[in-house]
């Protein structure tokens, strides 16, 4: 009987520093998370700026007379504009970092068969 009570005790006892151990870990990664989400934003720390983004000026992208943008979206890393009038509609994708365009869908409709 003395050895169940020494194994419940003992049990108990590794309960709590079990317990103990997962509440200190949360607590440390919680406050390291918002630690380095705070450093991280500051103004002057150098790594908050991507590397990938470059500039490229101004980029002109001929679209014909009369269309317009209906809807912009991203894919990725790519912006979509959908284009309507001045033709067909069409589906203009972008690369922002390069500031090209990366290639165009045109919906066109399908020939009828007769």
């Amino acid at each position: 009987m003395k050895a169940l009570k020494a194994l419940v005790a003992f049990l108990g006892l590794l309960l709590v520093i079990g317990f103990a151990a997962l509440g200190y870990g949360l607590y440390t990664g919680a406050h390291l998370k918002g630690t380095a989400a705070s450093s991280s934003s500051s103004p002057s720390s150098s790594a908050a700026v991507p590397s990938a983004v470059a500039e490229f000026g101004t980029v002109q992208i001929p679209l014909p007379a009369g269309s317009r943008i209906d809807q912009m979206s991203t894919v990725g890393d790519r912006v979509v504009l959908r284009l309507s009038g001045g033709g067909p509609e069409r589906l203009l994708v972008i690369d922002p970092a390069g500031g090209k365009v990366a290639g165009a869908f045109v919906l066109a409709p399908e020939p009828s068969v007769r």
